[in-house]
Parts: C-alpha cells; structure tokens; sequence
C-alpha cells in the first residue's frame, strides 16, 4: 500500500467526516442554545474519529497525527464515563475500551505496509516537525484543560479556554499539513478553524456571567443537576424556591 490508497483517504476522510460531525451538532445546539455547548453526542462522535485518524496516521508514519489522537481517544471516553456516571450513577471503566481501540488502530494502520517508522522523521522538514508538534500539544492540550475542569465537576464541563487552545493549536497543525501535503489534514483543521472562532463569539455574546471556568461553582452545580448542559429542571426549580423561601429578610 501506499500513501495515496484509495483505502486509506477513504479512512483519513470519514474520520475528518466525525470530526466535523461533532462540531456540527455542537454548533446547532449550541446556536439553539445562545451559548457554547457540549453535548454527549459530540464525544462520541470524537471517538469514533480519533480511532479512524489513530489508524490512518499510523499508516501515513505520522507521529505528530498519532500522538494527538492517541492521547484525546483517551479523553473522549473519560467524558463518555463521567457524563454516564453523572446520570446514572454508574458507568463502564474508561480504560480497557481505551486500551482496545487503541491496540486496534495502531495495528491496522502499522500493518497496513512495510515503510520503517523511521520514516516519521522525513515527512517535513525538521522546523515544521516541531511547529506540528508543538501545534499537536496546544490541540491536545485543550483536552487536558477541558477534562481537568470535568474531574472537579464530576461531569462533562466546558471551559472558554478550550476554544483558545483549539484556536492557536489548529492554526500550527494547519501549517504543518500544508507542509507534509497532508490533504486529510488540511481540510480537517480548516473547518475546524471556523466553528472555534463561532463559539468564542458565543461566549462573547451571552449577558449572564460567564459560565464556562470563571464562574466554576455555578457550572458545578448545574451539571450535578443536569448530567449534561441542558435545559433547568423543574427539581432546580423547586430547589432555588425553596432556598429563597428560606433565606432571611433583608
């Protein structure tokens, strides 16, 4: 096989067609919503992704591709588990579906053809080796932050900064595509550079305070509530009466 198989663009592109999909629905409900969002559907939409990218990077030798998405794959089912257990109670252990579309990916795309990984280090030249991979750690990066603020909050939380670090680790990532040729790439970080931007003038916009890390407690408290960003409840309703009935006069 070679880098050029129609077999394998089909991979890059449908998992390029998740990628974009997840934005997609996080895009029309946040629009819906006049505020950014993440809804459940937009991890499980990554995973399917990142374990289609993992496995044609692999197969492209690329190690800065393949980093990335090793690392979110086990991000993205670390949200899946917390926004379970925050609905239900229970959810099933991240790790071993982690371990296994992990194994799974890897060996599809190394077996795939006999070029050494060696060949990883000449793709580009070694200057925009660095910018991708400097690119690829601000792109994961942004997973790092956004779980961080979702292990305070025991469910899946969504911080501005997120939308930063998409932003400026897009733009290397973009760059460095342009560098290998990568057109799979390219068209991946290009859609995404637009549906960033959208969402920091989301936030931008919203006249209530701001809810995404500045204001943690209250983020908390509604995704303890909700399980998910959504609409108020009728028992956050109850709750918040009850809490004015009870305070002292004034």
């Amino acid at each position: 096989m070679t880098e050029t198989d129609p077999l394998w663009i089909g991979i890059g592109l449908s998992a390029q067609a998740a990628f974009s999909a997840r934005f997609l629905v996080q895009w029309f409900l946040s629009e819906r919503a006049r505020r950014s969002l993440l809804p459940v559907h937009f991890w499980f939409f990554s995973v399917l992704g990142s374990t289609l990218l993992l496995a044609y990077a692999a197969h492209q030798r690329d190690a800065v591709i393949a980093l990335g998405q090793g690392v979110g794959l086990a991000i993205y089912l670390r949200n899946i588990e917390l926004v379970q257990r925050a609905a239900c109670g229970r959810a099933l252990f991240f790790l071993w579906p982690t371990l296994a579309l992990l194994a799974a990916s890897l060996a599809a795309g190394l077996l795939s053809h006999e070029v050494p990984l060696s060949a990883a280090a000449t793709r580009t030249v070694p200057l925009m080796l660095v910018i991708g991979f400097i690119g690829q750690i601000l792109f994961t990066g942004r997973f790092v932050v956004q779980l961080y603020y979702s292990e305070r909050a025991q469910a899946s939380a969504n911080p501005v900064q997120f939308w930063y670090l998409s932003i400026s680790g897009s733009l290397l990532l973009l760059a460095y595509a342009i560098s290998t040729g990568d057109l799979v790439i390219i068209l991946g970080q290009s859609f995404g550079l637009v549906v960033y931007l959208r969402n920091l003038r989301l936030i931008q916009k919203q006249i209530e305070p701001d809810r995404h890390g500045e204001d943690f407690d209250g983020e908390v408290a509604e995704l303890r509530t909700h399980g998910s960003v959504g609409e108020p409840t009728a028992a956050r309703t109850d709750e918040t009466a009850g809490a004015l009935r009870q305070a002292p006069p004034t």
